[in-house]
């Protein structure tokens, strides 16, 4: 509504101010303050702020094909003046709210008249080319009315056709189920030729493995036999060695008992002569000889040292036997 206000008025930084006096212009800027007044002055306060309208437009194609375009867009007063005459700012909210809905009937129409003379492809996929084409053509209307586009954006292209769009997906479905078979097959295919390449090398080191084995086991039955031949050899020396042992100890024996004979032998020569001798000892010894070797027992039967005899006696006994064993010397040498 219009304001009827006076005083002074001051003006938010997101906001344009423009004060008139009897018709003209008298100040203007983005919050700024002065002083109004009563009766000969007029002030209109403009947001600067960026605003924001959506917009959804439905259309057919070149092709007949219905499609649904939405998206948004986000303007803002670039020049208050042409703002202000354009459009009455004496109530702002109701002043943006006409500026967005006149951008969106716009835009909509932009867009119509694109999506017409696109085919349904186009549209689903060049959204860029629609976007700058709807700024190129909302850039002169906004610029005469005061205002800056900042961008459009679509935000979705929907076929309104359900039909049509599965009909339109059916192709890349297909195209992406035969690629997926496809990697499917391939991959089976190199899997399997990996299985059998993988089968191969470990049949090929099976078969090296079992020539190694058959090359350690004949090995080992060579050193075995070769082990057993030593063996053998040994045990034969040693036989041979034990039969020579016993030849030798066979010999020796023979020949300790040739020596045991021979010393028997010189033993009973020995004593053979000894026993002649004694037995002609004993031939040639007299009575006298016999007396003398019994005088001992003689003397103690008759108990010499309690007979009281005479020196005389005694020696003279004495001489008798030392002339008899004198006697006896003599006579048994042979």
């Amino acid at each position: 509504m219009r304001t009827r206000h006076f005083g002074y008025i001051i003006a938010n930084p997101a906001e344009f101010a423009i004060q008139r006096r009897r018709g003209r212009t008298r100040r203007s800027g983005r919050g700024i303050s002065f002083f109004c007044l009563p009766l000969i002055d007029r002030y209109y306060i403009i947001p600067s702020s960026a605003q924001s309208i959506g917009f959804t437009a439905d259309q057919i194609t070149s092709e007949n094909q219905g499609v649904e375009v939405a998206g948004f867009a986000i303007w803002k007063v670039g020049d208050p003046e042409k703002a202000s005459a354009s459009f009455d700012f004496v109530d702002a909210s109701a002043a943006i709210a006409s500026i967005g809905e006149n951008l969106r009937n716009v835009v909509e129409s932009a867009i119509r008249y694109q999506v017409a003379n696109m085919t349904i492809e186009d549209v689903l996929r060049k959204r860029g080319t629609i976007i700058v084409q709807l700024k190129n053509e909302l850039a002169d209307i906004a610029s005469g009315w005061g205002l800056t586009i900042e961008t459009i954006e679509i935000r979705n292209v929907r076929v309104l056709s359900e039909q049509l769009f599965k009909q339109m997906q059916a192709p890349f479905r297909d195209k992406m189920r035969l690629e997926s078979e496809a990697s499917s097959l391939e991959t089976e295919k190199s899997l399997a030729e990996k299985r059998i390449a993988h089968k191969e090398q470990i049949a090929l080191q099976e078969q090296d493995f079992e020539h190694r084995d058959l090359e350690r086991k004949s090995e080992a039955q060579r050193l075995k036999i070769s082990a057993d031949a030593e063996v053998q050899a040994t045990k034969l020396d040693r036989q041979r060695q034990l039969v020579a042992n016993e030849e030798s100890l066979h010999a020796a024996q023979a020949t300790l008992a040739i020596e045991r004979q021979r010393h028997q032998a010189a033993l009973a020569a020995i004593e053979d002569e000894t026993r002649r001798r004694q037995i002609q000892i004993s031939n040639t010894e007299d009575h006298g000889l016999a007396l003398v070797r019994q005088m001992p027992a003689l003397l103690g039967a008759l108990k010499v040292n309690e007979l009281n005899v005479g020196e005389d006696t005694i020696g003279k006994l004495m001489r008798s036997v030392d002339h008899l064993l004198g006697r006896s010397d003599r006579t048994s040498i042979p």
